[in-house]
């Protein structure tokens, strides 16, 4: 339900109608709402924190991490939509727990540092801050994949997006074209 009204919209109560059971049968199972946010987005931090761990930072050329990166990203949204999109916050506000922004906030610095060093090397744009093609890139992953396979939702604003095929790896390889790759020919 959070991913359906965000986390603020959503009350124990309203978790306990939809469980089919009572406010005090889910209290025996969790005490707060932060709690049961905790539980829901634990895995994608835990999801995140493998991909970090599978593409460090210095190993390897940073354009090949970054493209790993980003299709592990791609495919972990993939498995499991709805949980990435409280996390993100594609649908609204992200996650609020203190562990979940340090984990966002990691894989974001993560990103800039391959990004900073294929800039380096002279493999991606040098005109493109580092930190906002990091947060561009995994908005555009993490908003593609969750949108194309929850669906169409309506949105703070009161638009729906409209849901289309699931995005593949390869999409990944169109988004790296054009905001991060060379214009002069730079490519994985």
């Amino acid at each position: 339900m959070f991913h359906e009204r965000g986390f603020d919209a959503t009350s124990l109560s309203d978790i306990a109608v939809r469980l089919g059971i009572t406010k005090a049968g889910l209290y025996r199972h969790v005490t707060s709402r932060a709690e049961l946010l905790r539980a829901v987005t634990g895995p994608v931090r835990a999801e995140v924190q493998a991909l970090l761990a599978a593409n460090p930072a210095g190993a390897g050329r940073p354009l090949d991490g970054l493209t790993g990166l980003l299709r592990g990203l791609a495919g972990a949204v993939a498995a499991d939509p709805e949980r990435h999109a409280v996390f993100w916050g594609v649908h609204g506000v992200p996650s609020r727990d203190p562990l979940d922004h340090a984990c966002r906030a990691s894989l974001v610095r993560g990103l800039e540092d391959l990004l900073e060093r294929a800039v380096a090397r002279g493999d991606v744009r040098d005109d493109i801050a580092p930190r906002l093609a990091a947060r561009l890139l995994v908005g555009a992953v993490v908003g593609a994949v969750v949108g194309a396979v929850t669906g169409p939702v309506t949105g703070p604003d009161g638009l729906r997006d409209a849901a289309g095929p699931p995005m593949s790896p390869r999409a990944v390889d169109v988004l790296l074209d054009g905001p991060v790759r060379s214009l002069t020919g730079g490519r994985s």
